[in-house]
């Protein structure tokens, strides 16, 4: 152990001791009751305080203003994205700082406060223990089925055609396979008659055909079948799940693990959406400081004038780590490059392609920061995305004030060039197709560019007044980058959104997708719109497709509900080809008159079917802390998607009733497959699951 070591230990020491000469420091934190105007009162106590005020309490809280009480002992600040500081008055005395504020009302338990580290002027933070009391929470039924007997054939996807035959088969034998020609990708036929044969339209065909006689020997009790002719195909190009690594790590590891289970359910992309504001996941050989920096997170220090620093990591977002080594933290960790070449490959043998993202121009805290540093540390300045003089001023939908990149800075795009470069070679070097660079898109804040000398010079240069032209500057500028590459791009539904007529129709030419998300509060009409326009559209609808969402309003239930509630029952309601009956029950469980629904809005046209290309879950990880909490939103909500994908049309699409016979016989018989296959079969891996 080296002197810095002994030093931060003994600091450690000195700053619990000072706490209470016999208990260490602790915080209560109280919910309040919901006010009329839909605010609470919450109460932070601090029990057993350091002496005197020059001491703060760092922790993490979901957006939420803050309004202290009248007369308070102390302060509530809002540092930025998710990080607080509670500070003492020079009133505070005793041993209990009691804080009481007026904020948001807590939806669940996941979004209270979290990580409170105390941290004396000048020594290291260290962790203090909370207890948590809560409003009583209501009870929430699970939703209603009514269970039906399944048989060795029933899988998730479900099978589109079984035909039996006379006999059994014991599958422990080898299948014989044949590549045919005259049917569509993805398209397989086994036959089951004493023999095992497999028909396939092409190697993912026989790769699901594969998959399915996995699943029937899963499925069996012992290894003989009955004799059956299975035909299947799936209906959608495109079956995906987005997992987001930037706000929450995954380890190597874990995702190997998951992407074992999306194999088993025939999933073909796996959207790793690895650059955002509170992290950069992917090792980029030119730029060390992407990961080396900003893969980490610790609490920032506190400069004397109430500012912070962020001069070895990023501040902390969600979850909080006082270390930026401490390897038990889900905000800190990366890919090397090593580590996802072997992930690409890992899951090309499974037959699933992995569309890398990060995010731009907006949600791009964690690069700016890091090229800063680079510059700081080694005078680089050709890569920086951020320009001293800029003075704009905006806030995020993350609360960040300094998110987006600058597009009129030159190095903005050799930066792009280089991450552009460093993934095409990594790809080349897992010998794996790269469909399209994922490169994000959304939630530019409003005001960003307004203050930025670069930005203005450029607008007047131009002849361009008004500062939302500079996305179009941006999206030509990066399409010269992928097409000097051959590379194409993807993005959410927004890059498409408010540009002129050449660059939509040049990014139409160079777009692989679109995720359409923000289909909800009036929106639903997009995906037809994109669709009619010939834009390719992997419907990622927040609705039915937000994995994060809580599966119901028990305060027991982790995730968010901005866009409503997501259980089961809302994934497999998803329609691609009938977006406006995709939501049949509110988030309270009552069905919704669909007699009128899409009246007035735009058809999706005949020619048009075949831009739907595909559907997509999204797991955003702000409420995420581990892989349990990964397998514990997926599964198994996430299987009405992957149903969805497949079987695109159900046998009750079309119909208003949200409750009719038909879709509740259905569901009845999809649910049971759930619980009578897929249960075990999470009881076998060993992951944590949502059971209803």
């Amino acid at each position: 152990m080296n002197a810095k070591h002994l030093l931060m230990m003994l600091a450690a020491y000195i700053l619990c001791a000072a706490c209470s000469n016999e208990n260490l420091c602790q915080v209560v934190w109280t919910e309040g009751t919901t006010d009329d105007d839909g605010r609470a009162t919450h109460t932070l106590e601090i029990q057993n305080p350091p002496a005197g005020t020059d001491w703060t309490l760092w922790f993490s809280q979901f957006r939420t203003p803050v309004a202290m009480e009248a007369n308070a002992p102390g302060e509530i600040i809002f540092v930025g994205g998710t990080l607080y500081r509670a500070v003492p008055s020079a009133e505070a005395q005793g041993n209990v700082l009691t804080l009481r504020y007026k904020a948001r009302a807590l939806e669940n338990q996941c979004r209270a406060p979290e990580g409170f580290y105390l941290q004396k002027r000048g020594q290291i933070p260290v962790a203090v223990e909370c207890k948590y009391v809560y409003q009583p929470s209501q009870e929430i039924p699970s939703f209603a089925y009514n269970h039906v007997n399944t048989n060795v054939f029933d899988m998730i996807p479900r099978l589109k055609q079984v035909e039996a035959t006379e006999g059994t088969t014991d599958l422990n034998q080898e299948a014989k396979t044949y590549i045919v020609s005259g049917q569509r990708a993805g398209w397989y036929k086994i036959t089951l008659d004493g023999s095992v044969r497999i028909d396939a339209a092409d190697k993912d065909g026989a790769y699901y055909a594969s998959v399915t006689l996995d699943n029937l020997r899963r499925n069996a009790a012992g290894n003989a079948i009955p004799n059956a002719i299975i035909t299947d195909w799936p209906d959608l190009t495109y079956r995906g799940l987005m997992l987001d690594v930037s706000r929450d790590f995954t380890k190597k590891a874990d995702l190997l693990r998951l992407i074992d289970i999306l194999a088993h359910y025939k999933i073909n992309y796996f959207h790793l959406h690895f650059g955002d504001d509170e992290g950069w996941r992917i090792a980029i050989d030119a730029l060390p400081e992407l990961t080396t920096y900003g893969a980490a997170r610790c609490i920032p220090t506190l400069n004397a004038d109430g500012t912070i620093s962020e001069p070895d990591a990023l501040q902390p977002t969600y979850c909080i780590a006082a270390d930026r080594n401490d390897t038990t933290s889900s905000g800190n960790g990366f890919y090397s490059h090593a580590d996802f070449v072997d992930i690409l490959r890992y899951a090309y043998e499974r037959h699933i392609r992995v569309i890398p993202e990060f995010d731009t121009p907006g949600h791009s805290r964690a690069a700016i920061k890091s090229m800063e540093v680079r510059a700081a540390r080694t005078g680089d300045t050709a890569y920086l995305l951020s320009e001293a003089g800029d003075t704009s001023v905006y806030m995020s939908v993350q609360d960040y004030s300094d998110n987006a990149l600058n597009v009129a800075l030159p190095s903005t795009y050799k930066f792009i060039e280089t991450v552009f470069d460093g993934l095409i070679n990594m790809y080349k070097e897992a010998g794996v197709p790269l469909d399209a660079i994922h490169i994000g898109g959304d939630e530019v804040p409003e005001g960003a560019w307004e203050g930025s000398p670069a930005c203005l010079a450029l607008l007047k240069a131009s002849e361009h007044s008004d500062v939302t032209w500079l996305k179009d500057y941006y999206l030509n500028r990066v399409l010269d980058i992928a097409e000097a590459r051959g590379v194409k791009i993807a993005g959410w539904q927004d890059i498409c959104q408010h540009l002129e007529p050449a660059t939509l129709a040049r990014l139409k030419r160079s777009l692989f997708l679109t995720n359409l998300w923000t289909v909800s509060h009036g929106q639903d009409a997009l995906p037809y719109e994109f669709a009619n326009d010939g834009i390719p559209v992997v419907i990622s609808s927040a609705p039915n497709c937000y994995l994060d969402f809580a599966y119901n309003d028990n305060k027991t239930e982790r995730g968010h509900s901005w866009g409503g509630l997501v259980d089961e029952r809302r994934t497999f309601s998803l329609q691609p080809y009938d977006m406006y009956r995709s939501v049949r029950f509110d988030d309270h469980r009552n069905p919704i008159d669909l007699t009128n629904a899409g009246n007035g809005k735009p058809a999706l046209q005949a020619n048009a079917r075949e831009s739907i290309i595909g559907v997509q879950g999204q797991l955003w990880a702000e409420t995420i802390r581990n892989f349990n909490h990964v397998t514990y939103y997926i599964f198994p909500k996430g299987l009405g998607l992957f149903e969805r994908g497949w079987n695109a049309t159900p046998s009750w699409a079309g119909s208003i009733a949200p409750d009719d016979s038909a879709f509740m016989a259905d569901f009845d018989h999809f649910f049971s497959i759930v619980v009578d296959h897929e249960y075990p079969y999470y009881d076998a891996l060993g992951i944590d699951y949502h059971r209803n």
